[in-house]
């Protein structure tokens, strides 16, 4: 599948690159042919591109809802009423604004349908200064930031600014003003952003940020120290931007998700449909201190995703974080033994044979629950786990490939003459390896004197003695 998606993407790049030679500069995006005039739809400037992998054969991935891609879907406010507000900053001073102006802030919304206009909203901890500052910076026309540039806030008025920003739910569109700031100096201000607004941007403003600027924060904001929390938001923010129509923002999206040391990341890779990405982070996964959190997030991977090749590296993953005979992950692992695809069974089969223990009774009964199923490429993979996890329970396990030897598919014999002979070969090899070490042990004796171990008397109780 992935080999036959990698030669339609190959195909459909070659008729892209003729096609845009053929197109030369016509204007209007038409060309002649044969005197007739053909209209180029230039789809790859807006079409998403699908990083994902493509779902099962009759699965239809569960819809996601559309969201911007500086973060989420702005609500349904509703009119603003025409009239005046009234905000008191710490100091006691007022400030009248326009009621539109501040809309899409909840805390304005609900002080206005329990008060009316006129109730003064106070906003504790910010200074007159900033609330000055903030007006100025959320006027939509920016008529009153002409000439401000991002050099002119301090720190100090920066943080004043993202607190008061927070306190009235107004974080994208402060931040969406910021980034025009940014826009309007790019590249000569990039070098004094300070990091946390780098990540507020990314977050919650992106698609406000021109394409060279965005590449620039998306290669850099993942470097800077961050809390679990931010990094989460952080992973949300970038995830959308490896489908990005612009193929700049996405390839800084993609190195940005392949850099980030954080196990979010990798989580959002396994489900990329490219084989090294998602190799690249079962191996992060495998070498990270794994948590009940992850785990819990690979089992819903497996368990669930519309696309075979998502469940076989979450089986694998599971195979390398899960602890020993943890329930969820056992029995999760045995229900994809009947998955319908054979590479998921196969990873489903390896990554049991690592976290199932020995003789464990659920691990046990899990797989015989599989090993008596009526499909025979279930019955075989769940034999050789069995043959493998439950040594003492050989003839149980001998009995059921020898009924799947005598009856069925030739496949299905096969399959369970390969499950006996694999439990022969381990037999013999276990009694070769007794017999060496009992054979070395009586070499050791005998060079010491003694005799062999099979010749030897008995040695306690033993009355023949005169050397007693």
């Amino acid at each position: 599948v992935e080999g036959r998606q990698r030669v339609a993407d190959a195909s459909g790049g070659r008729m892209a690159a003729a096609a845009g030679g053929t197109m030369g500069a016509a204007a209007g995006g038409r060309r002649m042919r044969g005197g007739r005039r053909l209209k180029w739809e230039d789809e790859g400037a807006s079409k998403p591109y699908e990083w994902r992998c493509a779902p099962d054969h009759g699965k239809v991935p569960a819809a996601i809802a559309a969201t911007p891609r500086g973060g989420r879907a702005e609500d349904d406010v509703g009119e603003p009423p025409d009239g005046i507000l009234k905000l008191q900053s710490a100091e006691g001073e007022v400030f009248e604004v326009r009621a539109e102006l501040l809309w899409a802030s909840s805390l304005i919304r609900s002080v206005v349908a329990d008060a009316g206009l006129d109730e003064e909203i106070p906003l504790p901890k910010a200074s007159a200064e900033t609330v000055a500052f903030f007006l100025r910076l959320c006027d939509p026309s920016r008529q009153a930031v002409v000439g401000l540039g991002l050099h002119d806030i301090s720190e100090e008025e920066f943080g004043g600014l993202i607190w008061l920003a927070k306190l009235l739910d107004m974080q994208r569109v402060l931040l969406q003003q910021l980034a025009h700031l940014v826009n309007d100096e790019f590249p000569d201000v990039y070098v004094g952003i300070p990091a946390e607004l780098q990540m507020l941007l990314l977050r919650h403003a992106s698609d406000t940020l021109q394409s060279a600027a965005l590449c620039h924060i998306l290669r850099s904001v993942v470097r800077a120290p961050m809390s679990k929390m931010y990094a989460s938001g952080i992973v949300l923010a970038i995830t959308p931007m490896i489908g990005s129509p612009d193929e700049n923002v996405r390839v800084a999206a993609f190195e940005a998700l392949m850099n980030f040391r954080v196990v979010e990341a990798k989580l959002v890779l396994l489900e990329h449909r490219d084989f090294g990405v998602r190799a690249s982070a079962n191996r992060f996964l495998r070498a990270a201190t794994p948590s009940e959190e992850t785990v819990g997030a690979v089992l819903q991977l497996a368990a669930n995703h519309h696309s075979f090749l998502v469940r076989e590296a979450a089986a694998k993953a599971l195979g390398d974080i899960a602890p020993v005979g943890h329930e969820l992950a056992v029995q999760t692992l045995a229900d994809l033994l009947a998955d319908e695809a054979r590479e998921v069974r196969e990873a489903a089969s390896g990554a049991l044979r690592g976290i199932g223990g020995t003789d464990d009774p659920v691990v046990i009964a899990a797989v015989i629950r599989q090993a008596l199923s009526k499909d025979w490429p279930v019955r075989s993979v769940a034999l050789a786990v069995l043959a493998e996890i439950a040594p003492s329970k050989r003839e149980l396990v001998e009995a059921l490939a020898t009924a799947m030897q005598n009856g069925g598919a030739t496949m299905a014999k096969m399959a369970a003459a390969r499950v006996l002979q694999s439990m022969r070969s381990v037999k013999e090899l276990r009694d070769s390896t007794q017999r060496d070490s009992e054979e070395q042990r009586d070499n050791i004796a005998g060079a010491h004197g003694s005799p062999p171990s099979s010749l030897a008397g008995p040695r306690w109780g033993d009355e023949s003695g005169e050397e007693d």
